[in-house]
């Protein structure tokens, strides 16, 4: 079975979106024998796509070693046809969508639609495009609901992003506040400068002996490298760590030592009104969970999907429910337990294996029989 897998950003950013496109590439290529091609809008050699691939594998620890690079006309010289009569070729093309659609060719055309964007394809051209699409797949209940409603059309299958538990592992913990995140100011900008406000208004507060820590890699941009330097200006003369770029293994320190984990995307916007600009799901809170960190959360986009109030997790609303919420878990020893132990539970069911059955379903295929 050949497999294309689109997406417009898998060179230059390094999110759940890359990350979710080449897990399902992982376990196509690795699990059920097909050819699996990850194709970019960029022509490269084979040597620089191998190093591509080899880059992200590590980045998101995968074995990519049976999935290739090639090129597709999906940049402004590419046209309607030259787009169909590529995607002929495959059994299979996953495509994420921006909005825009094209007319595909593929046996099974299926839209990954990762962005709840309020306008979707409009006109009757590009509503017979989107119908070319038989497969229509969101990645969270938060952006089917939002799509459905705001496209008017039915979204198939919910998959969720896959977080493997074996990669996060409680350590000894340490009086860390974590957030993981990328950072830049389009979109669903992340609130590094909301989440570094508040624990500097609980520092100023008297909470001692704690520090917060903020990883994640900058996007590409002026824009976007001034507001990583914004927020590491606002950090100086606190107990705040920022780091940018950390390999995969000091990452996981950070999982394994931190207590609690907060995020705070779509903070201050309403999430009907804006629902792009939410965390559409939001796997780093898992994989904090993995490790054992109690998710303080914000209660909007996807982080209600995976987070309860009170039972795995905590919600909130404002940043003095993020302080009072907060400091209930550093306080109450007996609660961060309970609470560390629930999202432990919780995060299972985001496993590969979940995640590979699903890709199963959306890809047509049957498990191979022992």
């Amino acid at each position: 079975m050949r497999v294309g897998l689109f997406s417009p950003l898998l060179i230059n950013h390094e999110g759940g979106g890359e990350r979710y496109l080449l897990t399902i590439a992982e376990h196509l290529s690795q699990n059920r024998d097909c050819k699996v091609e990850l194709v970019v809008q960029k022509h490269f050699d084979e040597g620089e796509g191998q190093n591509l691939l080899k880059k992200r594998a590590e980045q998101f620890d995968l074995n990519l070693d049976k999935a290739q690079v090639s090129f597709g006309p999906f940049g402004q010289k590419g046209s309607a046809l030259d787009r169909y009569l590529f995607t002929r070729k495959f059994d299979a093309f996953l495509a994420f969508t921006d909005g825009s659609v094209f007319f595909a060719g593929s046996k099974r055309n299926i839209l990954h639609i990762q962005i709840p964007l309020k306008k979707g394809p409009t006109g009757f051209i590009n509503r017979l495009k989107l119908g070319s699409w038989n497969v229509k797949v969101a990645n969270a209940n938060f952006t089917k609901r939002q799509v459905e409603k705001n496209w008017h059309i039915k979204i198939d299958y919910v998959h969720w992003g896959a977080v493997n538990g074996r990669d996060f592992i409680p350590g000894k913990k340490e009086n860390i506040i974590l957030h993981v995140g990328r950072f830049f100011t389009g979109l669903h900008c992340k609130r590094q400068d909301v989440i570094v406000d508040t624990f500097k208004k609980m520092a100023d507060e008297g909470l001692g002996d704690w520090k917060l820590v903020l990883v994640g890699s900058v996007d590409p941009g002026e824009d976007n490298a001034k507001y990583a330097n914004k927020v590491k200006q606002s950090a100086r003369g606190y107990p705040i760590i920022v780091e940018h770029n950390l390999p995969f293994k000091q990452l996981q320190d950070w999982y394994a030592k931190s207590k609690i984990y907060w995020h705070a995307t779509g903070f201050d916007l309403d999430e009907n009104e804006f629902p792009e600009k939410m965390e559409h799901l939001g796997l780093t809170t898992v994989e904090a969970m993995c490790a054992g960190c109690v998710p303080v959360v914000i209660n909007k986009g996807g982080q209600p999907e995976i987070v309860t109030d009170g039972k795995n997790g905590l919600l909130w609303n404002t940043q003095g429910e993020l302080i009072e919420k907060t400091l209930n878990v550093i306080k109450n020893d007996l609660l961060r337990s309970k609470l560390s132990s629930s999202a432990k539970k919780r995060a299972e069911d985001f496993s590969k294996e979940n995640f590979q059955e699903m890709t199963d379903t959306i890809f047509g295929l049957r498990k191979k029989s022992n």
